[in-house]
């Protein structure tokens, strides 16, 4: 569990990790449908969606401890504490790409598990396309360890599609950029809808 040390440890000394509102907050919410909705390794809240009935669900206690609603669980995504099909949406923004191969199976098998038989699982990572891509130590195929120890896998658009146990509904790709020292530098995050 050297990952919820490395989470804890950024949280605790670094507090907030992201701040301001997701750029993509419209396209998840009009993603999700009506219900019960777990936001899966949720940090600190910051991609959030602003609905109700939201239950944040985060492995550390530090990211919990910033997290802004009262509804919030400490547990790993890769073990859930709720009963099978509670849940209409449970959501993956920018948690699941922090998990190594067989951990992000786990935790979908998992989603798939507490998800409802008409419910959603939505997904937001960054892309193999991201300027961040290729920054760290590869530690397995398209996933990165950087120096504070939390390792992050970029996606391709057809990861999801070899998944033999949900389909994938929808594909959103998202690009924009930001600069830093002065280079204008590539983000590419792609939204994901699942379906049993």
């Amino acid at each position: 569990m050297l990952q919820r040390t490395y989470w804890d440890k950024e949280y605790k000394f670094r507090g907030r990790l992201w701040r301001g509102g997701s750029r993509e907050t419209e396209i998840i919410t009009s993603l999700m449908v009506s219900g019960l909705s777990l936001d899966n390794g949720c940090g600190n809240g910051k991609d959030t969606p602003k609905v109700e009935n939201i239950i944040g669900s985060d492995f550390s206690r530090n990211a919990l401890r910033l997290y802004p609603l009262e509804t919030k669980v400490q547990s790993d995504m890769r073990h859930l504490p709720f009963k099978d099909e509670i849940f209409s949406n449970v959501l993956f923004l920018h948690s699941l790409d922090h998990l190594l191969e067989s951990d992000r199976l786990t935790a979908m098998r998992e989603a798939k598990r507490v998800l409802k038989r008409d419910g959603n699982i939505l997904i937001k990572a960054f892309t193999v396309h991201d300027f961040r891509f290729g920054k760290g130590i590869l530690v397995e195929k398209d996933t990165f360890r950087r120096g504070n120890g939390i390792v992050t896998h970029y996606f391709t658009t057809d990861y999801f599609n070899q998944l033999d146990f949900l389909r994938v509904k929808k594909l959103n790709l998202i690009n924009y950029n930001i600069i830093i020292n002065r280079k204008n530098l590539l983000r590419e995050e792609v939204i994901i809808l699942l379906q049993k």
